[in-house]
């Protein structure tokens, strides 16, 4: 069996909460069953082609990810795959693995597209999720290699795969696209093979990430004062406008008042006057 004996693995914190499977090398479960002898003979007889030999890019000679596919769950082709390990006499067992989950009677009906699947084993994790249009992305590796990191490099994968192949991948016959792919997976494992390495990239790019929203919240901070200073300074001219509309207004109300006041003394020092001629006229006659 490539998975081994079957063994019970907590979810981790990333896959808390999605749909998983843990089998062995029988694919126990909703997975379960051999499939058919179609499938059987299929894989029989494109064995060699479905594989992916693996040329066409720099592959690494050993490490944690052993295979790398993408297949269709609907007549359960391989349309391509790459095995990083040149002379990996372990073959045959990882298209065996494949053929015997995608040909399980129960695949496309239970397999959710989006979920995430492990199947955890004492020598190989079979890991793989699928898409709304049954393009299904495999990723065989070490069973110690972190959950964490595998299907953060599926979903980089995705993306990537659809833009190149994503049509082709519908229609294509078995191992159409292995060589095609080839350097795309190859860049893929050479990325996420180390843990350790991938491991303090993510730390860096954590960092990045986290200068940058520093960055953008300075910047939003400054903007923000931007925009109060300019409402302060708009509030202030408004009170400048009003101070000097008051200020005119006043000088008016005075001058006002002033020519009242004036009005007034020249009224009664007329009265005065009148009074004074009066009396003098009086005490001449």
């Amino acid at each position: 069996s490539l998975l081994g004996a079957a063994r019970e693995r907590p979810a981790s914190a990333a896959g808390r909460g999605r749909r998983r499977r843990q089998a062995g090398g029988t694919a126990a479960g909703p997975l379960g069953g051999g499939g058919g002898s179609g499938c059987e003979a299929r894989r029989s007889a494109a064995v060699g082609k479905m594989i992916g030999d693996g040329t066409g890019a720099s592959a690494a000679q050993s490490g944690n990810i052993k295979f790398v596919g993408v297949a269709r769950a609907s007549d359960s082709v391989l349309v391509a795959s790459y095995v990083p390990a040149k002379g990996d006499y372990e073959l045959d067992k990882y298209h065996a693995a494949v053929s015997k989950v995608l040909c399980a009677p129960d695949f496309q009906y239970k397999v959710t597209p989006g979920s995430r699947y492990r199947l955890v084993g004492d020598l190989s994790a079979f890991n793989f999720t699928t898409d709304v249009q049954q393009r299904v992305y495999i990723v065989i590796t070490t069973p110690t290699y972190p959950e964490r990191l595998v299907f953060p490099m599926i979903n980089s994968l995705i993306p990537t795969f659809k833009q190149e192949f994503g049509e082709k991948a519908l229609t294509c016959e078995a191992g159409a696209l292995n060589k095609k792919a080839a350097s795309m997976f190859s860049k893929l494992v050479e990325e996420y093979n180390d843990p350790t390495s991938k491991d303090k990239l993510s730390q860096v790019q954590a960092k990045v990430d986290n200068v940058k929203s520093t960055m953008h919240q300075n910047i939003d901070a400054m903007l923000s004062g931007l925009e109060k200073s300019e409402q302060i300074e708009q509030d202030t001219q408004r009170l400048q406008d009003s101070a000097r509309l008051f200020d005119s207004q006043a000088t008016t109300l005075k001058r006002r008042e002033q020519w009242k006041n004036w009005k007034l003394t020249l009224i009664i020092g007329g009265i005065i006057l009148l009074i004074l001629i009066v009396l003098i006229m009086s005490l001449t006659n």
